[in-house]
């Protein structure tokens, strides 16, 4: 018989195994099942631990793949089994044996803790599971601009020399960055909005890091520049694009085959196209690409709880219009406060309105004015989702991410691409927007065709500034004024 005085309350043996696998039976007394159900779980703590400090660097990639994602999930599962079966036995097994003894000593509120504690158990297994699930499928759907491998996780597989190969990067085949050199990612804000009959590239920042110097820098191109240049004379006789830039990427999708005739068949040539015509706009080499849908970026927001922006002023638009209200018009308050997504994005678009300054002067706004609001807008962000807590938030955000970001930087070295977060999200990381009246030169005729002329000798200084002397391609980096001749044997003309 159980000497009733030694007896083992299952409330507490049920909490104990609750925390760790066995130790509710050990303190009931089976040491042996114990430590049967708790030496590998134990052994399982110690070596994600050993790992995260001692292999850290080496994982910090693997954990981004399906292969690990699909493991990891597979493990919580069995995981839930192996503490669900540890909670359940050390709760009723003690309940069951004092029972048999003396039943007048069975407690119903002590079965009810272990069913609490077996519903918290399956309640905490089951949302792991669903951010799992999520961000394997998030992972899938941000880093789909890349060609994908049998794995999904977005690999070159193919011949890296043959920029026909359709499993090889488009933009660059042979480029692997290595963790240390400079990185250049072209930010792509594409507005698809209500009343827009196409999609238009009205967001243009390229961001660069240089993880060895530890140091960061955002520039803008206005929307509104015009005669950017392009890689050859094959669509425009003298290389440049005619029209504002947000045109650029529509123009090329219409005929990949004449802007884009190096590409495979299906391959994104807007984007492609506008790579490489900032990369010689500025004399640096365009490594990855993110595009962000503007609408789709208010989920991010509204996903993080909204973001904190300043204006010195307010900011009015008698024009602008927030999507589903029937009121044209809007007005955002001075000062700093929490913005949530729609208010978010009008921070970010409005163009045409003005900032009423507290001594009542106005300060008109125009595309640069809303270049520098895009940058503070997407800190902004940056800062929430390192410093801000979303875990009761995080399966909606990983969804909202999955609707409105791609990229195609390799899924196999987004643990990399993380390391770069805390450069990007510095408060001293520098700013520039290519606009007025340093880098272009106003519209000669602004009414018909507000479009902008590059002042090509400032740029030149601004980005060896920026990036030193070593600037790279014909129209920045070089003294000539034409692109050299086009490689294929092809001579389109711009309206074929």
């Amino acid at each position: 018989m159980t000497d009733l005085s030694r007896r083992r309350h299952p409330a507490v043996a049920a909490a104990l195994s609750f925390l760790i696998p066995g130790l509710g039976q050990a303190y009931s007394g089976r040491w042996r099942l114990g430590l049967l159900l708790g030496v590998p779980f134990v052994l399982l703590v110690i070596a994600a631990v050993a790992a995260y400090f001692l292999a850290a660097d080496a994982l910090r990639n693997a954990i981004f793949s399906s292969t690990f994602l699909i493991g990891l999930f597979i493990a919580n599962a069995i995981l839930l089994v192996w503490r669900g079966a540890a909670i359940g036995h050390a709760g009723l097994a003690e309940e069951k044996e004092a029972a048999a003894v003396a039943p007048r000593h069975r407690s119903p509120w002590a079965i009810g803790a272990v069913v609490v504690l077996l519903a918290a158990t399956v309640g905490m297994h089951g949302y792991a599971a669903i951010v799992i699930d999520r961000l394997n499928g998030t992972l899938e759907q941000v880093f789909s601009g890349g060609h994908q491998t049998e794995d999904g996780d977005g690999d070159a597989t193919g011949n890296p020399d043959d920029p026909l190969d359709e499993e090889a990067p488009l933009n660059q085949p042979a480029y692997e960055w290595d963790g240390t050199d400079r990185i250049n990612f072209l930010l792509i804000g594409v507005d698809s909005g209500p009343g827009r009959d196409q999609q238009l590239t009205d967001t243009i920042l390229v961001v660069s890091v240089d993880p060895v110097k530890q140091d960061a820098v955002m520039v803008s191109v206005p929307r509104d520049t015009g005669f950017m240049p392009l890689p050859d004379t094959s669509v425009y006789a003298d290389g440049r694009f005619p029209q504002k830039i947000n045109e650029l990427a529509t123009t090329a999708d219409a005929s990949p085959q004449v802007w884009c005739p190096d590409l495979p068949e299906g391959a994104d040539c807007g984007v492609r196209t506008l790579e490489r015509s900032v990369a010689l706009y500025l004399g640096i080499p365009i490594q990855y690409y993110a595009r962000i849908d503007l609408v789709g970026f208010t989920q991010l927001i509204d996903a993080v709880g909204g973001v904190n922006l300043c204006l010195p002023g307010r900011l009015i638009d008698e024009q602008y219009r927030l999507p589903g209200s029937p009121e044209i018009g809007i007005a955002l308050p001075a000062g700093c406060r929490t913005y949530e997504g729609d208010e978010a994005l009008a921070y970010a678009r409005i163009r045409m309105g003005f900032i009423e300054l507290p001594d009542g002067t106005r300060e008109q706004q125009n595309d640069f004015k809303r270049a520098e609001r895009q940058q503070e807008v997407l800190l902004a962000l940056q800062r929430e989702l390192t410093g801000g807590d979303l875990f009761f938030e995080l399966p909606g955000f990983l969804d909202a991410v999955a609707e409105t970001v791609q990229t195609d930087f390799p899924r196999s070295s987004a643990g990399d691409l993380a390391t770069l977060m805390p450069l990007i999200t510095r408060g001293d990381i520098e700013r520039v927007v290519l606009g007025l009246p340093e880098f272009v030169e106003p519209p000669l005729d602004p009414v018909n065709n507000y479009i902008l002329t590059p002042i090509r000798d400032a740029i030149v200084a601004e980005m060896r500034r920026l990036f030193g002397t070593d600037l790279h391609g014909w129209y920045v980096g070089g003294p000539d004024t034409v692109p050299p001749p086009f490689s294929l044997d092809q001579s389109p003309s711009p309206g074929t």
